[in-house]
């Protein structure tokens, strides 16, 4: 057998191309581009949206046995990508397998239906309509809400599963089934390699239905994370929320996608486990074992690493204002006089000592990089070195002006260790 896996660089297509292979089955991959490392003569670069007839399917499916559909969208970048992508396209590629005796695998969704409420449910459903009015060796497979530890949702999920208290839309309301993308993937290797008839449809679901604070939760407890407070956002700020948010183009919350969300709550995203367990052969991964412990510190650093940049940028922004316009002068003046600076260089002296706390916050608020944090650690460093060697009776003070330095440095240094590099050439 000779497998095509189209939308191969997605969670869903990437993990069934892998499981194919392992599988022993020849499998290629297409996709608009061709992955660095993936092999020339096992990928087709195809532009998916522009191939809306059959006629343009054919000479791309010479010499395959059957082929899986994984490509989809949560938000359209142009008006028309719902219908381009997941009823157009799919359409001609179904003609196009049914005139050559292709079999052919659909990933579709739960809740997708020709009159549903929204343009992603409503495309996905059209395509269904089609395929299943075929006579072809077909399956429609609709799965909730999948988990990979790759998938872009499920790093979001992992870091929303270690903050201490959040809210979120319909938290308490909305029903998901989350099913592993690994398994997943499994159930399409079966149904492409068993030699009996392919159910027409299929629920690929994980083995049990929750909220979405109860799947948090699961990811928290397998991470051996702390426990958390999920609140429900109130309805209209979390649709005020949507519409902010789709004003970035990569945000996948939008109006539409908050319109699901609160529409699974009637368990239209949740259907029996039974029959995709059957088709796997074995018990379904349980979401409480989708996250490990290893995955705790990265997810949780996602968010403490802007947490912290905000904290120590604050702390520059408000050293420089007591600095300058709050602190009397003639204290600091007695103290730069104790460090051994001239009269008439203490008032320069502590302007630009203001200035560079300013530039220093301004700048991790901005436009934070990894060779700022190594220039805080020498400046805080070079502080309290000096502060040590003619002021050291601060080391006795109560409130610790020297003594919370430590932290402070080594803050920095993780910050400066753990942070990416913007460019080559930066250290």
């Amino acid at each position: 057998m000779r497998v095509l896996v189209i939308g191969a660089t997605g969670l869903v297509g990437a993990h069934v191309l892998q499981a194919l292979r392992a599988a022993g089955v020849d499998a290629d991959g297409a996709s608009r581009r061709r992955p660095t490392g993936a092999a020339a003569h096992h990928w087709i670069e195809l532009d998916f949206g522009s191939l809306t007839a059959a006629q343009q399917w054919l000479p791309l499916l010479q010499g395959f046995d059957a082929v899986v559909n994984a490509v989809g969208i949560i938000r359209e970048a142009r008006a028309g990508d719902f219908d381009r992508l997941h009823r157009a396209a799919p359409v001609a590629l179904f003609a196009a397998c049914e005139q050559l005796g292709l079999r052919v695998v659909q990933v579709s969704a739960l809740g997708s239906h020709p009159q549903a409420t929204t343009g992603y449910w409503r495309s996905k459903g059209a395509a269904e309509v089609d395929l299943l009015g075929r006579r072809m060796d077909a399956t429609v497979i609709r799965p909730s809400l999948v988990y990979g530890d790759d998938g872009a949702s499920s790093v979001l999920f992992r870091m929303l599963a270690t903050l201490p208290v959040l809210m979120l839309p319909a938290a308490h309301r909305a029903l998901v089934q989350p099913i592993h993308v690994a398994d997943l993937a499994d159930v399409v290797v079966r149904l492409l390699t068993t030699q009996a008839t392919l159910p027409r449809e299929l629920a690929v679901v994980g083995p049990r239905a929750m909220t979405m604070a109860g799947y948090l939760a699961d990811l928290r407890r397998g991470m051996q994370a702390p426990a958390a407070l999920v609140l429900s956002l109130p309805a209209p700020v979390a649709r005020v929320a949507a519409h902010l948010a789709a004003l970035a183009p990569s945000s996948a919350f939008t109006p539409e996608s908050l319109l699901m969300l609160e529409r699974s709550a009637d368990g239209s995203n949740t259907a029996d486990a039974a029959p995709a367990q059957a088709v796997l052969g074995r018990p379904l991964r349980d979401p409480v074992t989708f996250a490990g412990p290893a995955q705790r510190v990265t997810a949780a650093w996602s968010w403490g690493a802007s947490v912290v940049t905000v904290a120590i940028a604050l702390m520059w922004l408000i050293t420089a204002y007591v600095s300058w316009f709050a602190w009397p002068h003639a204290e600091s003046r007695a103290w730069l006089a104790a460090c051994g600076v001239p009269p008439a260089w203490q008032e320069p002296v502590l302007l630009a000592a203001s200035v560079t706390d300013a530039a220093i916050g301004v700048l991790l608020l901005l436009r934070p990089r990894r060779w700022l944090w190594a220039a805080q650690l020498v400046l805080v460093g070079g502080y309290t070195a000096m502060l040590s060697a003619f002021l050291p009776g601060f080391w006795l003070h109560p409130f610790g002006p020297l003594t919370k330095n430590l932290p402070v440095l080594a803050l920095m240094l993780l910050m400066w260790r753990a942070s990416p590099r913007h460019h080559q050439g930066e250290k």
